[in-house]
Parts: structure tokens; C-alpha cells; sequence
């Protein structure tokens, strides 16, 4: 693993519109993820296809984790000090 040299600071706001907005201005903004499979989950439900909704569950879950994740790496890097603040 890599050691970061990053010596900036950054504070993190929580939000209901924004998931959370940082003191430089980036955004995580809270995404349908659930909305947009909403469709072909209901399909797969009134089928009473149990593999098919666990996979639209699956994918929904991946989605959200990797947005989160690609969020948290890119602040990580580049910045040593990361302040959150709830209110």
C-alpha cells in the first residue's frame, strides 16, 4: 500500500438532498439507485421470480457501495485531515 503525501484539509457536511457535500465544493449527490430498477424489480416480483429479484436486489446494493467507495478513495487521497460535521 502506497502512502499518501496529501496535506490538505476538508470538511464533509451531511445532507438529505446532497448525501454529503464537501468544504471544496464536490458532492455526493443521493442518487435513485432503488427508483431506477423499480420497474423491472416489480416484473420480477408479481413472477415470483426469486432469483431475478435477489439479483436486482444485488445490483442495486453493488451500485450504491461503488459510488460511495469511488466518493470516499477520491477524498482520501487527496487530503490528510477529514473533518465530518452532522449539523
Amino acid at each position: 500500500m502506497e502512502k499518501t503525501t496529501a496535506t490538505k484539509a476538508m470538511g464533509i457536511d451531511l445532507g438529505l438532498k446532497d448525501v454529503a457535500t464537501c468544504s471544496k465544493g464536490l458532492k455526493l449527490e443521493a442518487h435513485c439507485f432503488y427508483r431506477n430498477e423499480e420497474g423491472q424489480l416489480a416484473k420480477a416480483q408479481r413472477a415470483n421470480n426469486k432469483n431475478r429479484v435477489k439479483a436486482i436486489h444485488a445490483k442495486i446494493k453493488n451500485r450504491r457501495l461503488d459510488t460511495i467507495h469511488k466518493f470516499t478513495t477520491q477524498i482520501a487521497k487527496n487530503n490528510a485531515l477529514i473533518v465530518v460535521g452532522c449539523w
